[in-house]
């Protein structure tokens, strides 16, 4: 099956830069280009309005919701049924609207969400009001009316979650943020204790079955802060104890070999904070092996 590639120049912190600069730098650092059999470029998706809405909580509210229905857009022209898609980000944001295209081009899908963090907070429960901290929530249908309206409505199931790897529940919690608890029993998630517990390769083919069981396509997404910091450095949110590129490798190999993946998503690579380009070299590989696992 072909794979495709495309960019989505986003952060949304109200800067310029950032995140925005990911998927130039992982074209030229990666042999990405030479693996894809379409490149489709970036979506220029700005958030650089700092300011917080007093409505929504949201920074960059308006850019957001453009943001949104950009990405919606241009994807819902990108997907198509038997190709697979390699998705360069941009902060986790760019989820609400490439679930969106997703619903509209493929119908249910899943994701199996690593991250750091569980990006279940709203724009009044988020502590600096990124739209970054509640792409998984607004997927789920909860969120800010108007960005929802953009994304036209809910776009996942609680079921056609596997959320893994986050390592901020007690924070999350404190903060009045949605739990996984908060959802359907069927809602799967393993934080980053419970992978090791039970061993990386296991959760990860835990998580493969459970898409497969239910004919669900899924995206394999990646937000680099479920890294360790001594592993993957060039992100903004740095949090320790995350996994290192052994236990990433061991947790996504089954995942990247399933018939049901559409495709990989990568977030939160900063390649401001990357002089040498070490981290981004190594995270090209990640993207090489998962494109090259499935061809």
């Amino acid at each position: 099956m072909a794979w495709d590639l495309a960019g989505v120049a986003i952060d949304s912190a109200g800067v310029v830069g950032g995140t925005e600069l990911t998927a130039r730098k992982l074209r030229a650092v990666s042999r990405l280009r030479a693996l894809a059999a379409k490149d489709h470029g970036d979506i220029a998706a700005p958030v650089h309005d700092p300011r917080r809405d007093r409505a929504s909580g949201l920074v960059g509210h308006a850019e957001v919701v453009a943001a949104t229905a950009r990405i919606r857009s241009a994807f819902n022209g990108w997907l198509e049924p038997g190709r697979r898609m390699a998705v360069l980000g941009g902060c986790c944001t760019l989820m609400i609207g490439l679930g969106a295209a997703t619903r509209d081009r493929i119908g249910s899908y899943g994701v199996a969400y690593i991250d750091g963090h569980l990006d279940l907070y709203d724009g009044e429960s988020s502590l600096g009001g990124e739209a970054a901290d509640v792409p998984l929530a607004t997927m789920l249908g909860h969120g800010d009316p108007v960005v929802l309206s953009a994304a036209g409505g809910a776009s996942l199931a609680p079921q056609s979650v596997y959320l893994l790897a986050y390592r901020d529940a007690l924070q999350a919690k404190g903060h009045g943020s949605l739990m996984p608890e908060d959802f359907d029993p069927d809602f799967h998630h393993a934080d980053t204790p419970a992978i090791r517990r039970d061993g990386p390769a296991k959760v990860g083919a835990a998580a493969r079955a459970h898409f497969e069981k239910q004919g669900l396509p899924f995206w394999l997404f990646l937000d680099v802060d479920a890294l360790d910091p001594a592993a993957f450095p060039a992100t903004d949110a740095l949090i320790g104890d995350g996994l290192d590129w052994d236990e990433m490798d061991a947790l996504t190999g089954p995942l990247a070999k399933s018939p049901n993946l559409l495709g990989v998503v990568v977030t939160c690579y900063n390649p401001e904070k990357d002089p040498g380009d070490a981290c981004g070299r190594r995270l090209g590989r990640f993207l090489e092996g998962i494109v090259e696992a499935n061809p």
